[in-house]
């Protein structure tokens, strides 16, 4: 079972690198026009979908406490 707090990492750092990569194609819209677009929505709705992901999950765990043991078998 992976690490809460790194997979809180992970998701933080995809949505930070999907951000970056919006960013660096809003560029090359400005300068060579809107051929590549669809890659802009399509990115938008990936960053989307991590954020609204790591939302719900802080909205459902809100009042629970984190366990940190394992479960046994």
């Amino acid at each position: 079972m992976p690490d809460t707090s790194q997979a809180l990492y992970d998701n933080q750092k995809l949505a930070a690198d999907i951000r970056e990569a919006m960013v660096i194609l809003a560029k090359v819209i400005r300068k060579f026009g809107d051929a590549p677009w669809p890659l802009m929505e399509r990115l938008q709705r990936e960053l989307k979908a991590v954020e609204d992901r790591e939302a719900l999950l802080d909205n459902l765990l809100k009042d629970t406490p984190v366990s940190t043991s394992k479960p046994s078998n």
